[in-house]
């Protein structure tokens, strides 16, 4: 049996927080434009709050302000969480110089792409510029005493490839980008949703190469190892979740052994089914068929070595 990760861990959460983000955002404003025009006065009833705004139109305008700047900084923890998973076992991250350069950032989200900066060469730059704009923006919006300057050279990019920029981000325009960044006005929605796009064109970029630099057989490890500490009972050591776990899947008949440590493997992303339209990892059948043949005692020596 082959098996495959197409999407990591990490990724899932990325797109668990910042998914359709757009389409969201846009429901809101348009809800906003309806009660700046007046097609919504009263506020529904299953709210069960009073809402009795002095100026509408004043409020719609700083609600829409609201979001774009609550949507803004989604995008930027959506970044920094998907970062904070690739370092978790069953880590994404295996290069010790990787981890020790995230860790060194310690919450920064600023350093920590500069961390992905060292160590991912040749990344995408125009994504990658969009994001630290708009860390630098975000922060000198929130009086932030650190990371308030882009560094030079993504500037430099964006203003160098305005064509490009306008091409990709549906019509961003780099003089109004770098204006409003150095004016610290606030965000447009434009420039959030190219945010939100530049951030999913970076992850995506990030995932497939740490993929495809996989040991598989150490991530592996990780994973079962990740899994045999699953549904820890109360009062139960950690050790011995971990014998039980693998009493339940390695304990079975060599028949059924298979389709145990199949399922075990299911619920930690992988599939049999390989997808088309995503780089991912393929678990090598005589990879699997050792990890098959393990006896709980000897799935706990195997998996332990990384922990």
């Amino acid at each position: 049996m082959t098996l495959y990760l197409a999407r990591s861990r990490p990724r899932s959460a990325f797109k668990n927080l910042l998914g359709n983000a757009n389409h969201l955002i846009i429901t809101a404003l348009v809800g906003l434009d309806a009660v700046e025009r007046g097609v919504v006065q009263e506020v529904p009833e299953d709210l069960r709050t009073a809402w009795s705004p002095k100026d509408i139109v004043s409020s719609a305008k700083r609600s829409r302000r609201l979001i774009l700047d609550m949507a803004l900084i989604r995008a930027i923890d959506a970044v920094d969480v998907y970062l904070r998973e690739a370092v978790r076992k069953p880590a994404l991250i295996q290069s010790a110089d990787f981890r020790r350069d995230l860790d060194a950032a310690r919450l920064s989200i600023f350093g920590k792409l500069q961390a992905v900066e060292r160590n991912c060469t040749n990344l995408d730059s125009l994504p990658l510029a969009i994001i630290f704009l708009m860390v630098a923006w975000r922060n000198r919006s929130a009086h932030s005493e650190a990371d308030r300057d882009a560094p030079q050279h993504h500037l430099d990019v964006l203003r160098s490839r305005a064509k490009e920029l306008a091409d990709r981000f549906r019509g961003l325009d780099a003089e109004m980008l770098l204006g409003g960044y150095d004016a610290v006005r606030p965000t447009t929605f434009k420039e959030v949703a190219s945010l939100i796009n530049a951030a999913h064109h970076l992850v995506a970029e990030i995932d497939t190469r740490l993929l495809a630099s996989l040991d598989v057989e150490r991530f592996l490890k990780d994973v079962v190892w990740a899994s045999l500490g699953d549904s820890q009972k109360p009062k139960e050591l950690i050790e011995q979740t971990r014998k039980r776990r693998a009493v339940s899947v390695w304990g079975k008949d060599p028949s059924d052994r298979g389709s145990a440590v199949s399922r075990l493997l299911n619920q930690q992303g992988f599939s049999t089914v390989a997808a088309k339209k995503l780089a991912g990892v393929e678990v090598p059948v005589e990879l699997f068929t050792k990890l098959q043949e393990q006896t709980p005692k000897s799935i706990l020596i195997w998996a332990h070595y990384s922990d």
